[in-house]
């Protein structure tokens, strides 16, 4: 049970007596692992209880023993069928159990006696966190789930639940101490936690899948069906076997580390790096990015103890690096762009014409393939931060004077538009981000990745602004758009227009082609660095002159790890159950290459590499985008309809001008709208394939079944888009795949959609909405009604856009729950939690009503028109419960959404900065007549009144005026 020394999650030397072991160490490790198994409690929300969940029972087992132990948790004292846990930390329970006699005191002072380090084992042990600990304990560990003093300790979640402490020399230690002194067989020990979360181990999968994926077999995970598991109590009551056996099922992450341990010495193996092996972290990203590393040592020829070596030949690529520069515009470069996401045609609602749905193929793997890794130090061009005096390049200065030295793929640079510039032929290429009022925040840190909210606060806002460009990444792709598919006026307005307001480039001329000239380039440079102050009255200046090295050497990303991956991959099987696990590890290491590249937690992250590869991506879409006629653009595809694509008229060509706004132009005969790869109509037809219904295409009268049809759309997209868009480099580095094909199909916002094959839907796309069912509510009275539990506001939603976008059915006031993190409580804790008896791993709800009219939808021609349009919404919403649905209102009461994008969406185009400017009655500061609430306002106003007593927010006496308080409305998207 205990043991002397540790190595992450590897023990060795087990204690067999205390005693003995405190005369040759200061610190113990307990390592065990945990679960609780709990229950949500119902409840009525006119009459809300404030007791949110029971936990029934607490289940411990030592990490070298097969099986566990359950103690009967105190909330379900009256019901025990085991050992209730009396302790405040419930582990001592399990040592008591084991023969220790054991004491545990919390103390006022920090003691000096010897440590004993409790390790926790656990899948998502948020859900655990609060309920082994009661009493003042538990207000212990809350106490550092909202600590702000690294010093003191933390208790944070971002991908998993950590430990951490920071001493001096800015060291941080895996662990926290409390104020607790666990006496144990006659000794005082000074208690220590330290959690090994496994939920992140593998990514984004359940702990079975986990368990799967490592060669545990788990006998009683699927025990309980879903409907059982909400009804826990009574299984513990009536099936205390099946309990039991399911329960203790949870407690083996210990042994699940331990066997993908031996799963990545085979990766290794097959890498060829089994001398440079790392013990796999708990996240995936971490234990990739070590075999990232390792491969560059390799490529450099160093040996493990070389490390920080490339360590530092890496940093100046770094997310880190860049943030350091806290005074210049270099700061910029910390953040890598992500995937373009737009609605091209944002006056379109539905279609019902053959609609293919198109991904670029392995979009960010492929790009990974094709990109070299430099290491070595790029130049920068950067300028003061602060200044209003910087005479920046112009993109045609910047291009003439360093062209000769860009290297495709490994440069990069942030352009903007002047201030207060309009630009006079409109573009929706680049995308332009506003950074946070500090860019150093841009959250960086490389152990805790624990930022639970990525806002204005910490990476800023992106979006496509069609007359203005801010901070927008260019790269080689853009070159390539702007040289063959610009027209010659609006290449010439971009080229003097755009400022280069900061640029990365690994320089030509300093390139290195094999490691012994690139060691001994850095050995051998003797620049100085030079500082001159010249004075003179009016003109004084200060000239810096930087002789850093910059030579580099770079290595292909496919030929360094990426192509062996897959070979080694292809060993295995999908299909024969022995051997998935290996193929699914494999596909998981080569996905999360590129998550690493991009990553700013990393130290093998290069901004640079990343943001070229997202540019390449960006751009491709935007070729699909155009080319197909796409509905909307979601990082890496785009659905479109099959029978219309776009083509130049009179040999004439497609160019930027005349494909932006394409939806406006189809009835004027800019360009021929034609099927895809086909002179005539193409024709299709529904068939079975086993439980569901599938398309197929008839192409010059030949059937082709679904996977025929899929294939030969994939290799016409490529051919037209090749012939559109000639000379266009990046369209030959990919291929498309075909998700499938639909009848039919709704869209919304950037991002939300929904298909249908014939009369068969299929499951809606909306961000913020989850496929399980919600419970719904009305007010036909004083008491809230419960509809159903079983409501789906985005199924709904999105079905009426297809069937009936002229009367859309206004939704319900809906409960949207979810699970309370650290990082929420810690945040909201005055505001939303302190009177609560919710805590962090607590199910908690909140009143929502989807937002028809989301204002991601279109395309705004600059920041100042895009804030007045948002300021003006928010306003109307919390006032109604609803923004510009009130003035399409139909007789029936339902919403013409077709009418409300189309009217919306001219104003935007046009230029107006608010919708009040377009009514009569702003004139004669008499609008607010024309407001109506939404129909569910009242509702949602009383749904959110009773959540507030049930978290200690209000009592009964206030609530009159609950109509004074904020409105919680949903983004779609």
């Amino acid at each position: 049970m205990f043991y002397s020394k540790a190595d992450t999650y590897q023990y060795s030397q087990p204690i067999v007596s205390i005693s003995e072991a405190l005369l040759r160490t200061s610190r113990i490790y307990c390592p065990l692992d945990i679960d609780t198994e709990f229950t949500h409690l119902p409840y009525d929300l006119n009459r809300p209880k404030k007791e949110v969940s029971k936990t029934i029972t607490v289940q411990i087992k030592e990490i070298a023993s097969s099986e566990g132990k359950i103690y009967t948790h105190p909330d379900c004292a009256d019901i025990a069928k085991h050992p209730v846990a009396s302790y405040g930390f419930m582990t001592i329970d399990h040592l008591v159990a084991a023969g220790h006699r054991c004491v545990l005191t919390r103390v006022n002072q920090p003691t000096m006696l010897p440590v004993i380090q409790f390790d926790l084992y656990g899948f998502f042990l948020t859900a655990e966190l609060y309920r082994i600990v009661q009493g003042a304990y538990r207000d212990d560990i809350d106490e550092l789930v909202r600590s702000k003093n690294p010093k003191l300790g933390q208790i944070q979640m971002g991908r998993r639940l950590i430990a951490s402490t920071l001493f001096t020399g800015n060291k941080r230690e895996p662990w926290v101490y409390l104020p607790w002194v666990l006496e144990i067989d006659g000794h005082k020990l000074q208690v220590a936690l330290s959690f090994y979360d496994t939920c992140a181990v593998h990514g984004a999968v359940n702990y079975a899948t986990f368990c799967a994926n490592c060669g545990v077999k788990l006998k009683y995970k699927d025990t309980f069906t879903a409907e059982e598991k909400k009804v826990m109590i009574k299984m513990y009551l009536e099936y205390l076997k099946r309990y039991g056996d399911y329960s203790l099922g949870d407690l083996y992450n210990h042994d699940a580390l331990i066997e993908n341990m031996e799963k990545f010495r085979i990766i290794y193996r097959s890498l060829n790096i089994e001398n440079y092996f790392e013990l796999p972290r708990l996240t995936i990203g971490a234990t990739v990015a070590r075999i990232v590393r390792s491969k560059l040592l390799q490529f450099l020829g160093f040996d493990a103890k070389g490390k920080n070596q490339v360590i530092e030949f890496c940093r100046y690529g770094t997310a880190e690096h860049f943030k350091e520069y806290k005074r210049t515009t270099a700061v910029y470069n910390a953040k890598v762009d992500g995937g373009r996401c737009r609605n091209n045609r944002p006056n379109v609602a539905r279609s019902k014409q053959l609609i293919a749905d198109a991904d670029i193929a392995g979009c960010y793997g492929n790009g990974l393939r094709n990109q070299e890794y430099p290491l070595g130090r790029p130049i920068t061009v950067d300028y003061p931060l602060r200044s209003n005096i910087n005479e920046y390049l112009t993109l045609r200065q910047f291009l003439k004077k360093y062209r000769k030295e860009l290297v495709p793929g490994l440069w990069q640079a942030r352009v903007s538009t002047p201030d207060d510039y309009l630009l006079k032929y409109s573009q929706d290429f680049l995308v332009s981000w506003h950074p946070p009022k500090n860019p150093a925040n841009i959250p960086t840190d490389s152990e805790l990745e624990n930022t639970d909210w990525f806002t204005e606060d910490n990476i800023g806002t992106t979006k496509i602004y069609s007359k203005q460009v801010n901070l927008a990444i260019i790269q080689a792709d853009f070159l390539d758009w702007l040289d063959n598919t610009c027209t010659a006026r609006q290449r010439k307005e971009l080229l003097d227009k755009l400022h280069i307001v900061t640029a990365v480039f690994y320089p030509k001329s300093e390139r290195c082609t094999t490691i012994p000239e690139f060691l001994k380039a850095l050995r051998k440079h003797k620049g100085k660095n030079i500082t001159e102050a010249k004075i003179k009255r009016g003109q004084s200046k200060v000239i810096k002159i930087e002789q850093e090295c910059h030579a580099w050497i770079s290595v292909n990303m496919g030929d360094l790890l990426v192509n062996q991956l897959l070979a080694a991959r292809s060993k295995y099987s999908k299909k024969d159950p022995e051997q998935k696990p290996m193929n699914d590890l494999y596909k998981l290491c080569i996905n999360t290459i590129y998550g690493d590249m991009v990553s700013p937690f990393f130290d093998i992250g290069n901004v640079v590499v990343g943001n070229n590869i997202t540019a390449r991506a960006r751009a491709m879409a935007w070729y699909m985008e155009k080319g197909l006629n796409g509905f909307q653009t979601i990082t890496d595809g785009c659905a479109f309809e099959v029978n219309r694509v776009i083509s130049p008229r009179n040999q004439q060509r497609l160019t930027s001008e005349s494909v932006f706004e394409i939806y406006t132009k189809e009835v004027k005969g800019y360009f021929n709208i034609t099927p895809l790869g086909s002179e005539q109509e193409i024709k299709h037809y529904l068939y079975r394939d086993g439980e569901s219904s599938q398309v197929g295409l008839i192409i010059d009268d030949e059937k082709l079944d679904n996977q025929q049809s899929l294939s030969w759309l994939g290799e016409q997209i490529t051919i037209h888009l090749q012939k559109q868009f000639p000379n266009i480099p990046v369209i030959d580095k990919f291929q498309f795949e075909i998700k499938d094909i639909y009848t039919s199909a709704s869209f919304h916002g950037t991002a939300n959609y929904k298909f249908w094959i014939g009369d068969t839907d299929k499951k809606a796309k909306m961000r913020s909405y989850k496929k399980l069912g919600y419970d719904a509510y009305q007010l036909p009275g004083d008491d809230l009604q419960l509809l159903t539990s079983n409501y789906t506001p985005s199924e709904e939603f999105l079905r009426d856009l297809r069937n009936k976008p002229e009367k859309v059915e206004r939704c319900k006031t809906y409960l949207f729950n979810k699970i309370l993190k650290p990082g929420e409580y810690k945040k909201n804790y005055e505001t939303s939690w302190k009177n609560s008896e919710a805590f962090p791993g607590c199910t908690v709800e909140s009143a929502r009503l989807l937002r028809e009219c989301s204002l991601t939808q279109f395309t705004f021609q600059s920041k100042k028109q895009f804030d007045s349009w948002e300021r003006e919404q928010k306003r109307l919403r919390d006032k109604t419960g609803q923004s510009y649905e009130s003035w399409f209102i139909n007789d029936t009461g339902s919403l013409d959404f077709q009418e409300m994008i189309e009217t919306l969406d001219e104003m935007i185009r046009r230029g107006d900065v608010k919708y009040a400017s377009s009514r009569e009655a702003s004139k004669h500061w008499n609008l607010s007549r024309e407001y109506s609430d939404h129909p569910e306002y009242k509702c949602l106003l009383k749904a959110k009144h009773q959540l507030d007593i049930r978290y200690g927010r209000a009592q009964m006496e206030d609530l009159k005026e609950a109509a004074e308080a904020p409105i919680e409305v949903v983004r779609g998207d």
